[in-house]
């Protein structure tokens, strides 16, 4: 089994997992799931054990790989662990972050408020996350960035739904730029009440949101 091998199945599994490609709480077979990639079952069985350490597969023992549940309690979970996180960052970014770097941050915000209504939904998401991880990356610490980016993956289905909604998507990126304004001026506090706003709105949209990709997840599979 090549390392190359358990990559490309641990890319393509994790695409489907986080966009909910299985209903929640469905059993993967490794079998089927193979066949589908084209792939033999040791690389898929190696990517299946990766996806369930990061939160994106369950395992049952003796039972098998499943896809995880969509669920407003998980969700919440993320988003606290998400602002304990970026509230850290902010502070720090504040404190020592590049001058030049920062400032770079908030004119792309600034011009992704006006850019937005042109843009599809996957790349609103990308420039959304990399928003969040860049002033995380700012605060000198990896270990933060990595946790951010699989509590993003476990949030994205919901946070697609959300940013669909053109109100939503223009609340968000104008938070954006007002935290990028608190960091650039050094004012760590007010960037870290202003982070903490945003994420517990974006929570409570994301809860709401649930319903309607309970609903696109299982209309998707009787198409």
């Amino acid at each position: 089994m090549s390392e190359s091998s358990v990559e490309r199945a641990y890319d393509s599994l994790r695409r489907m997992a986080v966009g909910f490609a299985f209903k929640p709480g469905e059993r993967l077979n490794e079998g089927t799931v193979s066949r589908q990639l084209g792939m033999s079952r040791a690389p898929v069985r190696e990517a299946m054990n990766r996806l369930a350490s990061e939160g994106l597969l369950t395992v049952v023992p003796g039972q098998g790989f499943f896809c995880r549940q969509l669920s407003i309690s998980e969700i919440e979970a993320l988003y606290e662990v998400r602002g304990d996180l970026e509230a850290a960052s902010v502070r720090a970014a504040a404190r020592h972050g590049d001058a030049r770097t920062l400032s770079d941050l908030r004119a792309a915000a600034a011009s992704l408020v006006a850019a937005a209504d042109g843009l599809d939904i996957d790349t609103l998401i990308a420039r959304d996350e990399a928003f969040h991880l860049e002033l995380a990356r700012l605060a000198g610490n990896a270990e933060r960035v990595r946790i951010l980016e699989n509590a993003n993956a476990r949030i994205r289905f919901v946070r697609q739904i959300n940013l669909e909604r053109p109100a939503r998507t223009l609340r968000s990126l104008t938070d954006h730029v007002a935290i990028a304004n608190a960091v650039v001026r050094g004012d760590g506090e007010a960037a870290a009440a202003l982070m903490l706003a945003h994420l517990r709105d974006s929570a409570a949209q994301a809860a709401a949101g649930v319903r309607d990709g309970l609903v696109r997840i299982y209309a998707q599979a009787v198409a």
